[in-house]
Order: C-alpha cells, then sequence, then structure tokens
C-alpha cells in the first residue's frame, strides 16, 4: 500500500480508536504506529543500496521492492501476537492497545494489496527463506516495472 493510502486509512481508522477510547492520545498513537510502521522499510534500502540522503530514490526502491534481502522486521504477525498477549496478560493501557490497532491494521492492509507470498509477513517465513526476496515477493519481475511517483 502506497504511504498516502496508509496515513489515510490510518487516519480514518485512528479516529475511530479516539472515539472507542474517549481519548484523542489514542488516535495519536494509532496513527503513528500505523504509519511509522513502515521505517523498517529504510532498513531493507540501506543493506541493500549505498547510502543516500534523496527520498526519491529511497521510496522507488520500495515501491518497486527494489531490495536483495527482505527484512520488513516491524511487519510481522509474530510481533503483533506477541504485543496483544501481552496486553491481555499484563492489562496494559489503552494506549498499548492503540498501538497495537495501528500496527495491526497496517499489516492486514499490507497483506491485502502488496504482492507478499501468503507467508511473507510471518518473520518466521522470512528466516527460514533468508530473507530472500524472491521467495518473499510474489510477481517479483512485476515490481520492477511499477510506478514510481513522488
Amino acid at each position: 500500500m502506497m504511504p498516502v493510502t496508509h496515513a489515510v486509512t490510518s487516519g480514518v481508522i485512528s479516529v475511530f480508536v479516539g472515539l472507542y477510547f474517549k481519548s484523542p492520545g489514542c488516535a495519536v498513537v494509532s496513527f503513528i504506529t500505523g504509519v511509522f510502521i513502515d521505517l523498517d522499510h529504510l532498513f531493507d534500502y540501506y543493506t541493500s543500496h549505498r547510502f543516500t540522503l534523496s527520498l526519491k530514490r529511497i521510496y522507488c526502491a520500495c515501491v518497486r521492492i527494489r531490495f536483495k534481502r527482505l527484512f520488513i522486521l516491524l511487519h510481522s504477525y509474530e510481533l503483533i501476537a506477541v504485543l496483544w498477549i501481552a496486553i491481555y496478560v499484563f492489562s496494559l493501557s489503552n494506549m498499548w492497545k492503540a498501538a497495537a490497532i495501528g500496527l495491526t491494521q497496517h499489516i492486514i492492509l499490507d497483506q491485502i494489496t502488496n504482492p507478499i507470498s501468503a507467508f511473507g509477513y510471518f518473520l518466521t517465513y522470512r528466516i527460514l527463506n533468508r530473507f530472500g526476496r524472491d521467495r518473499i515477493v510474489r510477481m517479483a519481475a512485476a515490481m520492477e516495472g511499477r510506478k514510481c511517483r513522488r
């Protein structure tokens, strides 16, 4: 999913989170986690490419999934499961729930809209496949042709 779409979707969901918990803070936390989880793509970029501060170059590599390996360490169903279990076991506050909602909606929407294999958002699957892009991304060749606008 494109960053603007993530921002809009996270914004809408975060409004409902804020209303549900009666907390503007929860809305902000949900929005921030729903959007900024994508910062893990920077790690993927810098492990595959030379250093640059060119946002356009980084953005294009992310859109086209031009990485040798696809780590996306924060995009993990296991991480989400551990977070939800911790929320339940330790009776964590609504802020934690809002963060978990932001992360969960992001990964679910990515799973639906991105050309990642069925198990690609499982960290264990990526580890077992040595984070190999070609095992994680469906239609890898098609990614090269993806439009990259900024």
